[in-house]
Parts: C-alpha cells; structure tokens; sequence
C-alpha cells in the first residue's frame, strides 16, 4: 500500500512538477528548442573533441607525425570545397572564395543560438520579479495547492495569492518620483508604453513587458536564418528550398554544397632551404552531422518563426480589445455572481439590481483588476487550476466591493452636503427685526435691543 501511494502521489505530481509562468508557444521557444540545441551542441562536441572531426588524405613519404600534422593544420586553416566533376582551380582567390570556415565553431555557433532563444525568457523573468507580482511563485503555490487535501492549507494560499494581487493593484498606480505624471505631447504618448520598463507603477506593465517579450520571439526566429547565413556562409536561408527541391525531383539531397563531406586542403612544409606546398584531400566526418543538424535547425526555426507570428497577431488582436481582454474574468465573475444566495434588498427593483452589477462588474474588471489582473489571473488558470482561480476572483471581488460601496457612500455623503450649502446660500439673508419705541415709554423700553459697544 506504501508503494502504491508513493507511486500515485508521484504520478500525481510529475504532470505538474514544472512552474509555467508563460504559454505554450513561448515555452516552445525558451524551453524544447534550447533543449533540442543543447543536445545538438552535444552531440558535435562529442564528435569534434572525442573523436576524428577530419581524415585527410596525404602522400605516401609521410609518415605518422607527418600524417596527424596535415591533419591538425587542415582542420585550424580550413579546407575548401570543389566538386569532383570540376578541376582543381589555380588561383589562390577562388580557393579562398570557396573556403569552409565554419566547422570547427559549430559548437560555438550551436550555443550562440541558444542564448539568442533564451534572452526573451531572462529578461521577461528579471522584470516580472521586479515588478512586484511574480506570477512563477503565485502558479507554483496554487500547483502545490493542488495536491494538499487540507481545507486550511488551501484557503490559506487562496488568501497568499489574493493578498499578492491585491496589494499589486492597489498600489501599482503612483509613482513616488511622478505621482501624476502623463504624458502631453503626442510624442510623449507614443514613447511613454515603449519604455514602460522604466514605469512599473502603469497599470499594464506586465501586459506590456509580456508583449514585447513575444516580439523578441518573433524577431529571434526571423533572425536566426540570416545570423547562420552570416555565419555558415553559402547561402544557407536556401538551403531548405533547395533540399526540397531535390527531393522532389528524386535526386540525392543528402550531399550539399554546404556541408561537403570530401575536402581539400593546402598547406606548406618548410624545410632548409625550401618550402614544399602540397594540395589534399580531407574528408570531413563531422559534417555528416553538420548536415543534419543544420537542416532541421532550418525547417524548425522557419516553423517556429511561422508559429511566433501567429500568436503574436493573436495577442496583439486580443489586447487591443477591451472585451476580449477580461472576457474570462467576467465570465468567472458572472459564475460566481449566480452562485451567490444573497437576500434580495427590498428597496430595490430587480431591474435596478442587475443594473447596478453590470456597473459595479464593469468597474471591478475595467478599473480595479485593470490589464495586468485580468491577464495575471488568465495566467494562473492557464498553467495552474481553474478552480482556485474562481475562488481568487471572488475574494478580490468581495475585496473591492467594501472599497466600492465606502468610496459611493462618501461620495453620496459629499454630494448631501453640497447641494444642502447650495440651498441654504441661496435664501435671501434675514434681517434683524427692529423695534420703534418712544424714548418717553418708559413701559416698553425692555423690548429695545440694547447696543453693546
């Protein structure tokens, strides 16, 4: 029974045993294509240090020194590619034309490619840290809700991630350097989102750094084709196309150009008095992987490019809509909101009553949660559970209804007064009443007002 509990709980936990912060598309950048890098960086590493990256062909007079020192200076000074069908060429420039430069930095080049996938992640990690609601920690305490059965556990990371979000949107509209800061110029307006790095106080700072991490993406996976035609050479953004062309025609697509698998090589021997010059030919085994390697790289970065413009069109589309910005919000919130067996108020007509929340519902989505709640919580129900975050909705909503009805209460209040100031201003002013009395009548001389100097 132990063996069998262990093995359920471990089950349970390993489908959420990663922390998501992000969605698929972006975990499909920084995350399987790093990983398939790595490995492809492995794999030639293994090949280049362990191995024989390079066999070359060389006259009979050498011997084994000689032979490992052609091998060593063809692989440090490069080897030029000519088809078997042509003649070797004499000029020295069309040799160098037609140099390889390439394999021995492939590991290199491999890594580089990594890094450039995974900046976006770091710089969207360091940020969101920064902008005081990690959205990581608050996904990792609702997936470790998920697997405690205790009422008082759960109810306290409800409280833990309502209080985080809470707090961050209650206090993320001033600034303590530019508390009313807003731009005036037309200029100032389109500039201010674009640094929005340097504003953390906006109510759409995770919004916007989300959106501007998804077009690192994108423009990573455009780039990266013409960063290894830079790098490779031989017009690589063609190779792809000219792959599948050769595969259609039915011709052997295997052997390219690109990464030729048979070489040559010159170098000098000097000797006293002389220098001999000898031209030969290499094979170069580690371009069978080179090959391969680089042509899904190719298929995969062109797929992913494709992948990253669609979803970065389907965000654009989605945030620029008010109503499809906080349409799960709103859709939770309205669950909740017909759950809820609250006594009806006996003063109020129905009509007035659902009039009155589609206002007060309208203010929590729009006003309170703003963009950054509304799509912080589409986060946590995305990678964590879409129950918890109901719950989370609810206590924020019961949250800014307290501050709601005091704000309109005071407001009422303010408004009373005001009108009463305005009524009383109004009334002519009222005069003293006066009294002619006779200096002579004695009698009535109490009822004379008497003046006080």
């Amino acid at each position: 029974m132990d063996i069998l509990g262990f093995a359920t709980k471990l089950s349970a936990g390993k489908h959420h045993s990663i922390q998501n912060d992000d969605v698929f598309i972006d975990r499909l950048n920084h995350r399987y294509t790093v990983t398939m890098i790595l490995v492809f960086a492995a794999i030639v590493t293994t090949q280049q240090y362990f191995g024989s990256p390079i066999t070359c062909w060389v006259p009979a007079q050498f011997t084994g020194g000689y032979e490992k020192y052609a091998n060593d200076i063809c692989w440090i000074m490069n080897t030029y590619y000519v088809p078997m069908e042509h003649d070797i060429p004499h000029s020295e420039t069309i040799r160098n034309d037609q140099m390889l430069k390439y394999y021995q930095w492939s590991p290199f080049i491999l890594l580089f490619m990594a890094l450039c996938f995974y900046f976006p992640r770091m710089l969207w990690r360091s940020l969101n840290n920064k902008s005081g609601l990690d959205i990581e920690k608050l996904v990792g305490a609702a997936l470790k809700q998920e697997q405690t059965d205790q009422h008082e556990e759960r109810q306290k990371t409800v409280d833990y991630i309502t209080n985080s979000i809470r707090v961050y949107i209650e206090n993320r509209y001033t600034s303590p350097e530019q508390p009313n800061y807003r731009p005036k110029s037309y200029l100032q307006r389109f500039v201010y989102p674009l640094t929005f790095w340097r504003h953390r106080h906006l109510s759409s700072f995770i919004v916007l750094l989300f959106t501007f991490v998804k077009f690192l993406f994108l423009l990573n996976s455009l780039v990266q084709i013409f960063l290894l035609n830079a790098f490779l050479g031989n017009d690589y953004h063609l190779f792809g196309f000219e792959v599948i062309s050769k595969f259609l025609r039915g011709l052997d697509w295997g052997e390219s150009k690109r990464f030729p698998r048979v070489t040559l090589c010159d170098f000098h021997i000097r000797e006293i008095g002389i220098t001999h010059r000898y031209t030969v030919q290499c094979v170069l085994p580690i371009n069978l992987f080179n090959e391969k390697i680089f042509l899904i790289l190719w298929f995969w970065t062109l797929l992913l490019a494709a992948f990253n413009a669609g979803d970065f069109i389907a965000w654009l589309a989605r945030i620029l809509r008010i109503d499809s910005r906080t349409a799960y919000v709103r859709r939770k919130l309205a669950m909740n909101r017909s759950s809820d067996n609250e006594p009806p108020d006996q003063f109020t007509s129905p009509e007035q009553r659902k009039l009155n929340e589609k206002v007060r519902n309208k203010a929590f989505v729009r006003d309170y949660l703003q963009e950054d709640g509304c799509f912080t919580l589409r986060l946590l129900a995305r990678n964590g559970q879409d129950i918890i975050v109901g719950e989370i909705i609810d206590k924020l909503y019961q949250n800014f209804c307290t501050i709601y009805e005091r704000q309109h209460v005071n407001a009422d209040r303010t408004l009373a007064l005001t009108k009463s100031n305005q009524h009383y201003s109004s009334l002519p002013p009222v005069q003293p009443r006066q009294f002619e009395i006779s200096k002579n009548d004695e009698e009535n001389r109490h009822l004379v007002p008497q003046n006080k100097a």
